[in-house]
């Protein structure tokens, strides 16, 4: 196996969530303490994006979280991780930007990264003007070996087996047992809160699974090829270094 490949497909409208201007604060809402050490802006519908029935736009930009790059791809790039016990990639390159969509959200709605790790590749593929699927899939994680491509997402799991493979192919569908998928996390955390036991989705699996992700944003808006430096749990690029660390503003601060 040397490749691996993540995607999220889509369609939205051009204007997506819109250009709503900046308004009063809603009755009820302390704006101050929802932003915490964002920096403080006027309050914007699309900024808040947390009403009822209404998707979370607050993911779509930069002072809040990092779009679909760590909205969808943690959890596309999380099964290649706990498959191999990769711990994190070796270097991290990215491109991307608002190619289509023009709302007043910053994060791109066209990216893709490349991950290297040490025996594979893995690609993460973003796309939110065209819909068509990969093996079936509008969403997915694919693992390439010599044998077959095995894919998997939260349907569940297809082995697709090469010409002349000496493997079968393989649908294993989610069934009622899988309908509720946190449920099983949430049984396990607690049993290990009673136990001691290492939870299944550990602290360390998710940090280094969230990590990538995080650094790919940093080489697509930086437009740079990053390094990973595992001995120091930081990047090579010396002019990098100061973006790993989030600025808060005053009086908020972070003590550890």
């Amino acid at each position: 196996m040397t490749f691996c490949h993540t995607w999220q497909s889509g369609s939205v409208s051009k204007e997506r969530w819109g250009k709503p201007a900046d308004g009063p604060v809603p009755a009820g809402l302390d704006w101050e303490m929802w932003l915490g050490p964002a920096p403080h802006v006027p309050f914007n519908r699309n900024r808040w994006g947390v009403e009822v029935a209404r998707f979370p736009t607050f993911r779509y930009f930069w002072d809040y979280a990092g779009g679909a790059m760590t909205d969808w791809g943690v959890h596309l790039i999380d099964p290649v991780h706990q498959c191999f016990g990769e711990a994190m990639p070796a270097s991290v390159s990215a491109m991307g930007g608002k190619l289509y969509v023009d709302d007043n959200a910053d994060t791109p709605d066209t990216m893709l990264a490349t991950f290297r790790y040490p025996k594979f590749l893995l690609t993460y593929e973003s796309r939110t003007a065209n819909p068509m699927p990969m093996f079936g899939h509008g969403a997915a994680t694919s693992i390439h070996g010599t044998e077959g491509t095995l894919v998997v997402n939260r349907g569940g799991c297809y082995v697709i087996s090469n010409e002349k493979s000496s493997i079968a192919a393989l649908t294993l569908e989610k069934d009622r047992g899988m309908s509720e998928m946190n449920v099983p996390h949430w049984k396990n955390f607690i049993e290990c809160i009673r136990t001691r036991a290492k939870p299944v989705s550990d602290i360390e699996t998710c940090v280094r699974s969230s990590t990538p992700c995080i650094l790919a944003n940093l080489s697509m808006r930086h437009r740079t090829w990053l390094d990973w430096d595992e001995a120091n749990w930081t990047v090579k690029q010396e002019h990098i270094k100061p973006f790993l660390t989030a600025t808060y503003r005053e009086p908020w601060r972070l003590e550890v």
